[in-house]
């Protein structure tokens, strides 16, 4: 009979405002979440708003039916048992939540980058039986042409950049120079060099399970979100739009060398890029223009677009020096394919 005698009102109080707290709490936790989610993990637009409000359609499901007017002490606090159970499933399943969608877009609690500081670079030391070698670690952040977020390291050796800075500046400049010749000779140089980069694509395509397709756009992406860069053979005047680096040799970095500076032009970007999909085997092609003073690179992988055939095979055209230009597009103030010529293939 106790069971049902009315109940004490400070124990009415008590519940009231204990299941409050907890319903304020779940509220508070799933704010956190989505903040987290848009600032830390990058999700935007669309795909936070969904998860918004299917969140708070979840709390407001959860606490809608819930008796604020218990009929005895036993009830009172059976209710608020009840109210601890809703608070930490809402906290266990959102957290599972967090956790997938920040593991599906790279996030691995490492310092932030933000969008517009999308590189951090360093320099470590590190022992390999008797040597001492210093690697120059560049900590990117970018994402794909799907909105899928990355990070990544690009690490090289700083003896292997000094010897891809000696291989550039003594090729000599003949009568039979050839942007085609040239460009070989930096990759071929520099192609073992550059081991740790391909260890590191490969992992992360490994872990995220891409195709071939999706491969090939992580690693376009990764260097069209890089800063692009006047990289001229004379001194800059300091007319040019874009950041410059004067007197280099030939006009351009070597792939090492701008794998470590970051620091390039279109051909920079190209060769570089001919090198890591060649290891991949990606079937690839450099191609410049003297009418529009620029390269590009050309994939030969099923898209649409624009396109230039070589031996019976496709070659999409990929602009490297901007984000967000898919396999196939090319700007409308270089998109005449006449004046596009191939100067390397793999």
């Amino acid at each position: 009979m106790s069971e049902h005698k009315k109940p004490h009102g400070c124990i009415v109080a008590f519940q009231r405002f204990l299941s409050g707290s907890l319903a304020l709490l779940a509220t508070g936790f799933l704010i956190l979440i989505l903040i987290f989610l848009g600032i830390e993990v990058q999700i935007e637009g669309m795909s936070l708003l969904v998860l918004a409000i299917s969140g708070f359609f979840v709390l407001r499901y959860l606490w809608k039916k819930v008796k604020r007017k218990p009929s005895s002490n036993t009830a009172a606090f059976k209710h608020l048992f009840f109210d601890f159970l809703r608070t930490a499933a809402v906290i266990i399943l959102f957290s599972v939540i967090m956790s997938i969608l920040a593991h599906n877009a790279g996030y691995t609690g490492e310092t932030i980058i933000t969008e517009e500081e999308t590189s951090k670079t360093e320099v470590v030391e590190t022992t390999e039986g008797d040597k001492t070698i210093r690697y120059i670690i560049n900590k990117l952040r970018w994402k794909d042409f799907d909105g899928d977020w990355y990070r990544m390291n690009f690490k090289i050796a700083e003896n292997g950049v000094q010897a891809s800075k000696q291989n550039r500046e003594k090729y000599r400049y003949t009568r039979q120079f050839t942007w085609g010749n040239f460009y070989k000779n930096m990759a071929d140089h520099d192609r073992p060099l550059l081991e740790h980069l391909y260890t590191s694509f490969s992992k992360i395509q490994k872990e995220k399970k891409m195709n071939r397709r999706k491969f090939a756009e992580f690693i376009i992406t990764s260097i069209q979100n890089i800063q692009y860069n006047y990289i001229k053979s004379t001194p800059c005047d300091g007319t040019e739009d874009y950041p410059c680096v004067g007197n280099v040799r030939l006009g351009i970095f070597a792939p090492a060398e701008f794998s470590a500076n970051l620091t390039g032009d279109c051909d920079s970007r190209t060769v570089l890029l001919f090198v890591i999909l060649a290891k991949f085997n990606y079937d690839v092609a450099i191609l410049n223009s003297n009418e529009y003073r620029h390269s590009v690179l050309g994939i030969n992988l099923p898209a649409r677009g624009k396109s230039k055939t070589y031996n019976r095979k496709k070659y999409y055209f990929v602009e490297t020096t901007a984000k967000g230009c898919t396999i196939g597009y090319l700007p409308s103030n270089v998109s005449n394919i006449n004046f596009w010529d191939f100067v390397l293939v793999n």
